[in-house]
């Protein structure tokens, strides 16, 4: 006997001893007996709990008969027969079943209910504590400041049992990789774009508890980067002009206008304003010698940018919003024009493509100085315009290009526009810039080809 144990110890130890003695006392002579042996009814299993359940670790036995019931964790003696040795008020015996209260995290571990001295057998259940999931983030600030083209990794470490999964994601849009989710302890962009900057959310989850989310705001700095609004501006004498440069800067970037290589500075009818990443050139009562090319030049302490914009009083170029089949020998041409003076002629190239064109023997060109109507939308300046082309070939493709004329003289070419006429004897209902709109067209199309098939 160890000495320094406690008066109630050594009472359940004597107790334990006299218990098993007698036991093995009255059952010296069971061989002799037709009793049938102690028998486990529980069977072994491992318990996964969280904290602050309550357990209850069975141990179902037939035939007992006289033997004791001994419960152990390693070598501490938990109960014997009816009797708790343990001081833990969270531990109780229900039968002969272990019942504990309020887990904790060191409860966690194996438990043997053994018959007696453990010769007749014994049965040992484990407690696993499962734990919700805890972040641990690198780096701890949960700031990163890189510069543009670089690489960044950011670490998300999670504990729990079972082990948690973590998952990375952008708060207010897609990850650089351009998934929704990417699914990983360590987070790599191996070459930081503007746009990457924000924040980065990492979850960790494994069904326990709630998931748990930590966060990394990326800030980038990068040389400016700039767009026009429009490259081409329409103005005229005693109007108002304003030029738009968008300006994208970390750190903040200083912006100067430029007119042709002079620098522009403030005046009463020249405002520089910003509104957001917006700047803005103002021209207030617009000269012929305000016209011109206009550039806004952007520099921060890592690089710069530049944008030109022209502004113009002649007309934009026009652009042709006409359909791309018509009849087999006329053409309805429709275009719009940006000019805030009205159109005073316009200029319509067109030819056939043919089969052997080629460039050094291209089709030949039909030139049409033209004086068409046209309509004005005063909010965007611009000037609807149509005409029709005659004496066409049936079952061909046409190209043309448009160049209109104001006050201020002829604007560039538009863009080469391609249209095909159809087979002799198909008429196409021309209709708002379309091939037909309505059901009843295509019915009357249908009319009219029939008609056309009869008298042929």
């Amino acid at each position: 006997m160890r000495m320094g144990k406690g008066p109630s110890e050594l009472i359940a130890l004597i107790y334990l001893v006299c218990l098993i003695g007698c036991e093995a006392i009255l059952n010296s002579g069971s061989i002799f007996t037709n009793d049938p042996p102690p028998m486990f009814v529980s069977r072994e299993k491992t318990f996964r709990v969280v904290t602050g359940d309550t357990v209850v670790l069975p141990c179902e036995i037939n035939n007992l008969g006289s033997f004791v019931v001994v419960w152990k964790r390693g070598l501490t003696l938990l109960s014997a027969g009816e009797q708790k040795i343990s001081r833990d008020p969270r531990i109780s015996l229900v039968g002969f079943n272990l019942q504990i209260k309020d887990i904790k995290h060191a409860d966690q571990g194996n438990y043997a209910c053994q018959i007696g001295d453990g010769l007749q057998g014994e049965l040992i259940h484990s407690i696993e504590i499962l734990m919700p999931p805890s972040l641990q983030i690198t780096p701890p600030s949960g700031q990163v400041v890189t510069r543009k083209g670089g690489p960044v990794s950011f670490e998300c470490r999670a504990n729990g049992n079972p082990n948690p999964t973590v998952q990375w994601s952008k708060r207010d849009g897609l990850l650089p990789s351009g998934l929704q989710v990417e699914t990983n302890y360590m987070l790599n962009i191996n070459e930081v774009r503007r746009q990457d900057g924000g924040i980065y959310q990492c979850t960790a989850s494994n069904g326990i508890g709630q998931p748990v989310t930590g966060e990394i705001k990326l800030h980038v700095l990068y040389p400016p980067e700039v767009k026009v609004l429009r490259s081409w501006v329409n103005s005229g004498e005693g109007l108002e002009a304003k030029l738009d440069c968008v300006v994208h800067s970390d750190p903040p970037a200083e912006v100067t206008w430029y007119q042709d290589s002079f620098q522009l500075q403030p005046t009463d009818r020249r405002l520089m304003l910003h509104n957001g990443q917006t700047h803005s050139l103002i021209i207030k009562n617009v000269q012929m010698s305000d016209f011109g090319n206009y550039s806004c030049l952007v520099t921060n302490s890592i690089g710069r940018d530049k944008r030109y914009i022209e502004l113009s009083g002649k007309p934009g170029p026009a652009k042709i919003i006409s359909s791309q089949y018509s009849n087999p020998h006329e053409y309805d041409l429709k275009w719009t024009v940006q000019s805030v003076f009205p159109i005073i002629e316009v200029r319509v190239l067109f030819k056939k493509i043919m089969i052997n064109s080629s460039y050094h023997h291209p089709g030949q060109w039909h030139d049409l100085l033209i004086k068409p109507s046209q309509s004005y939308n005063s909010a965007t300046s611009e000037r609807t315009q149509s005409y029709r082309l005659h004496n066409l070939q049936a079952d061909s493709t046409y190209e043309c290009v448009i160049q209109t004329k104001n006050q201020h003289g002829y604007g560039e070419l538009s863009d080469t526009f391609q249209w095909y006429t159809a087979p002799k004897g198909r008429i196409i209902l021309q209709s708002n810039g379309g091939v037909f709109n309505s059901f009843s067209e295509v019915i009357l199309l249908s009319i009219l080809s029939i008609l056309l098939m009869i008298s042929s």
